[in-house]
């Protein structure tokens, strides 16, 4: 259960955060006419802060729907007396259509926007078609737009739909992604990605035009990378003398601790400890923040065996430590390495007594009880925790952390009902039935549920979710087969057509009517990765490789990139065993 906008107003004195509605003069606000550049949800704003403090020629503007993020961004903005950034509160779906004039940012920066991986989120995911057109038309001839996701279904998804966007090109038209991007910092997130050997997948953007076909599939010279990737560092070479002079440039080449860190672990693992060492010092000495250090010291145990070292080095990591988050994670690591547990006692307390959201807190007691066992001490911090449940997200994540660690089957119930009386959306209202007919086998209180997200229901979407929720819980396939016509009367789309074809399929094992909905999402289909999704959920659900091998081939004549003709070649070899 992750965060979404809310509609509760905001409201602080702060000369830094803006409150609008509608378009600004900036150079007032800023008191220049310097360039502006936009984050689209600053977390905690890491990264917004580290680039005011390099680019102070710009101007920056972070919009996010977090008041911790909000609250602690500008926080930090005083402390450190930056007059280049703005903070505005609110969902930038909303805030961009009327805040800004079309070709008047520089950069647009969306870093690690939540995949909303269930079919039934759709509606909740930043980035979407129309989403696409709208910052692209807010970007200045020739401004960039800059993409980071961990999820590769998403990256994907994301990929798909800046490509076919008339208004922008893509800065690697031949791979897609990027390696790395060398020009800006990590956020904190991206950090504990990378430290955890997860892949993270890189856009950029340019608005301009869609370069002729003759010359399409050049690589812009402006995007060739002179730096090697970390990526191909775990693969020792037979050759030594090359493998050593790969890992001597890309020591030269790492831009961070980050960077010097994964090397010295790809080091040590081909056998020099030596030199891992001697790179671990330079981590040390490049370090920034809590969860450099404590990936370090981590390494330095692991991989060194030295345990004073380590020592010193979480200690640094304890005197960096800004957040709950930061002290749970020190509190994790040194109980798995040193195993010195007054001293986790203590960093878990310092966790404790942060400022920290649900999510933080529901962490904290999972580290609590996995170390201690300590009933009483994770009762604690889930009273805090219920102390702050504000939306409904707040309540379904606390009640199914106090079902799964305390069993409390009566909490768990107060949560959920608390939880209803503020649900919104079908999807909430489906996720809630699933809960509590699964946790509590209560069918009533699930089929109320469910009559109640039917009355919210506002298209194909809606239906479709709900009827598959049904399907699945309580076997009601008459219900849901009613939900599936209407579902069928209201949409619009390709995909929706896609996605009640599956429904059909999967739920109710109509093979000829799966068929005909499958036809009018191909009726409906535009853009190449609507044609290849299609294709490839015939092959998988029907077996028509003859139909999707005609699909395929539409797809093929709507490409544009080719990382789009790549794909869809591994796509259609995959489940044809040819290429279209």
């Amino acid at each position: 259960m992750t965060a979404r906008p809310s509609s509760d107003s905001f409201s602080i004195q702060d000369p830094n955060l803006i409150n609008i509605e509608t378009h600004p003069d900036w150079g007032s606000i800023f008191g220049n006419r310097k360039p502006i550049k936009l984050e689209i949800g600053f977390g905690m704003g890491d990264f917004l802060i580290e680039m005011a403090i390099k680019e102070t020629h710009n101007n920056f503007i972070g919009i996010d729907f977090t008041k911790n993020g909000t609250l602690s961004l500008l926080a930090r903005i005083n402390s450190l007396k930056l007059n280049n950034i703005r903070v505005i509160y609110g969902d930038a779906k909303k805030k961009l259509p009327t805040i800004f004039q079309d070709k008047e940012l520089e950069a647009i920066y969306i870093n690690f926007p939540d995949p909303w991986p269930r079919k039934r989120h759709i509606k909740l995911r930043l980035i979407n078609p129309t989403f696409v057109n709208l910052i692209m038309q807010k970007l200045a001839i020739e401004g960039r737009v800059y993409l980071a996701t961990d999820s590769e279904l998403y990256a994907q998804e994301i990929l798909e739909y800046f490509n076919t966007e008339s208004l922008c090109q893509n800065m690697n038209q031949k791979f897609g992604f990027l390696e790395n991007r060398d020009n800006l910092p990590k956020t904190k997130y991206e950090k504990s990605f990378i430290y955890a050997g997860e892949k993270t997948y890189y856009l950029e953007y340019s608005r301009s035009r869609i370069i002729a076909p003759t010359e399409k599939h050049k690589t812009p010279a402006k995007n060739k990378k002179i730096n090697i990737s970390l990526d191909n560092l775990e693969k020792p070479e037979s050759n030594d003398a090359a493998l050593t002079e790969k890992f001597q440039r890309a020591e030269v080449n790492a831009k961070d601790a980050c960077d010097l860190k994964k090397i010295g672990d790809s080091i040590a693992k081909a056998g020099d400890q030596e030199w891992a060492k001697n790179i671990y010092q330079k981590v040390e000495e490049e370090a920034k923040d809590s969860l450099d250090f404590n990936w370090l010291a981590y390494s330095i145990y692991e991989v060194l065996g030295d345990n004073n070292w380590a020592r010193k080095v979480y200690k640094k990591s304890e005197n960096q430590a800004a957040s709950s988050l930061d002290f749970n994670w020190l509190g994790y690591s040194v109980s798995e390495t040193i195993k010195d547990y007054k001293w986790v006692e203590i960093l878990y307390e310092k966790a404790t007594n942060e400022p920290c959201n649900i999510r933080e807190l529901c962490d904290l007691a999972d580290s609590i009880s996995g170390t201690f066992r300590d009933v009483d001490w994770v009762k604690k911090v889930y009273r805090l925790a219920e102390e702050k449940t504000e939306e409904y997200s707040d309540c379904c994540e606390l009640a199914d952390a106090i079902y799964k660690n305390l069993n409390d089957k009566q909490k768990t119930r107060a949560l959920y009902n608390k939880a209803e009386g503020i649900a919104k959306e079908v999807s909430d209202l489906c996720s809630l039935a699933e809960s509590v007919y699964k946790k509590f086998n209560d069918s009533e209180w699930a089929k109320n549920l469910y009559y109640k997200a039917e009355s919210k229901a506002k298209d194909s979407l809606d239906l479709c979710n709900l009827a598959d929720s049904i399907c699945e819980n309580l076997g009601d396939k008459i219900w849901a087969r009613k939900l599936y016509h209407k579902a069928a009367n209201e949409a619009e789309l390709s995909y929706e057509f896609r996605w009640l074809g599956d429904s059909i399929y999967k739920k109710l094992c109509e093979v000829t009517w799966a068929k005909k909905i499958y036809k009018k999402a191909e009726e409906k289909a535009n853009f190449f990765y609507e044609f290849r999704r299609l294709a490839e959920h015939l092959c998988k659900n029907l077996g028509e490789k003859e139909w999707a091998e005609g699909v395929y081939k539409k797809a093929q004549s709507k490409a544009i990139y080719t990382s789009d003709l790549d794909y869809l070649n591994k796509s259609a070899l995959k489940n044809l065993g040819e290429q279209p």
